[in-house]
């Protein structure tokens, strides 16, 4: 956070000590004390984006751990709308903050800065805006007025998410706009983040999800033959039937669930009538149906970083069944079909969480 602060100051000098709090809130807090209703979220975005002025200013800006600026000087409206946009400002309003005690961290780093002459602010100007902060009990505070009138800030606060899969959001508002909606699928090695980008789009978006994880061989299907098949891990058989064909028809359906605690198939899922249906997982871009989708997305990142999130997400035990048996089979069915080159948008996720 220092570092990051250093650079916020040699890029807007007239910050003041009331701007460097706000950064260390808004970077620990995020955004929530912002949130109102939703139509007045977007009546004000719409104002606002109207007014700002358009300059040369980047679209995102760091505010370190999970929250970043987005400036609306830099947004293109025809590129994401203000309403998706909208949509990634309560969505962000909702994600848990880091907490009061690491705002007071930062602040107390920041006093050890004043002291130590690190950062050009008097003393005595710091401890009485200080004392103020404190009394008034660490709350949400403004821009100074200098640091108004010297950079007119207009922009608005995001989780890290949302620059991070900021094209895939470009992608699916076309879609919208274009098409009021579209079938969707993401596919990728295990520990990629396919499930995390599935239930964010779903935030985002109107979307209903189907998980390829429902799809896997059951005890008796599991041949030498069909395990050694490319894309042979999952039952394409039955996905194509209670997936495929109703997808196609743009209807709701259900499909039965694969439990793999039993090896058996338990339950049902239904997907309801939504303009957008996101298909998410390994295998979710089978030669057998892959032009059924107007959107393909490919998550990757390096092998250590998958394994760590495995590992991380279920445990020793089921990180070598990853490494031993079904990494290996998804490698096969990427490399047999040539998958990574099918898709519309690559991400690699390797730096996102």
């Amino acid at each position: 956070m220092r570092q990051l602060l250093l650079e916020h100051l040699e890029k807007y000098p007239l910050m003041q000590p009331q701007d460097c709090v706000k950064l260390f809130y808004q970077s620990r807090m995020g955004c929530g004390h912002f949130l109102s209703g939703s139509s007045q979220v977007q009546a004000r975005l719409q104002k606002e984006y109207q007014t700002c002025p358009h300059t040369g200013q980047l679209l995102f800006e760091s505010l370190g751990h999970d929250y970043c600026r987005l400036h609306l000087s830099a947004f293109d409206a025809s590129e994401l709308s203000l309403e998706t946009l909208g949509n990634l400002f309560v969505y962000s309003s909702q994600q848990p903050s880091a907490g009061e005690n690491a705002l007071k961290e930062d602040l107390l780093m920041f006093d050890t800065m004043v002291r130590s002459k690190e950062v050009p602010f008097a003393l005595s100007h710091w401890e009485s805006f200080l004392s103020q902060y404190q009394s008034a009990g660490f709350p949400a505070i403004s821009h100074s007025d200098t640091y108004r009138q010297a950079y007119h800030p207009s922009y608005r606060v995001l989780h890290r998410i949302c620059r991070d899969y900021w094209p895939v959001l470009a992608a699916v508002d076309q879609l919208m706009r274009k098409k009021g909606g579209g079938i969707i699928a993401i596919d990728g090695g295990s520990g990629t983040g396919k499930s995390r980008l599935a239930s964010f789009l779903s935030a985002i978006f109107p979307a209903a999800v189907i998980h390829m994880d429902d799809f896997f061989l059951q005890g008796f299907q599991r041949t030498p033959q069909r395990l050694a098949e490319p894309g042979g891990n999952l039952d394409y058989e039955r996905f194509a039937d209670q997936v495929v064909c109703p997808l196609r028809a743009g209807k709701p359906f259900s499909y039965e669930i694969f439990d793999c605690t039993c090896g058996k198939l338990s339950g049902v899922r239904t997907v309801g009538d939504s303009p957008i249906r996101i298909v998410e997982g390994v295998y979710s871009l089978h030669s057998q149906w892959n032009s059924l989708f107007d959107l393909k997305i490919f998550l990757s990142a390096d092998l250590p970083v998958r394994l760590g999130r495995i590992e991380k997400r279920s445990g020793q035990f089921l990180l070598q069944k990853f490494q031993e048996e079904w990494i290996p089979k998804e490698d096969l069915y990427f490399d047999t079909f040539s998958i990574p080159d099918q898709a519309d948008i690559v991400v690699d996720t390797g730096t996102f969480f």
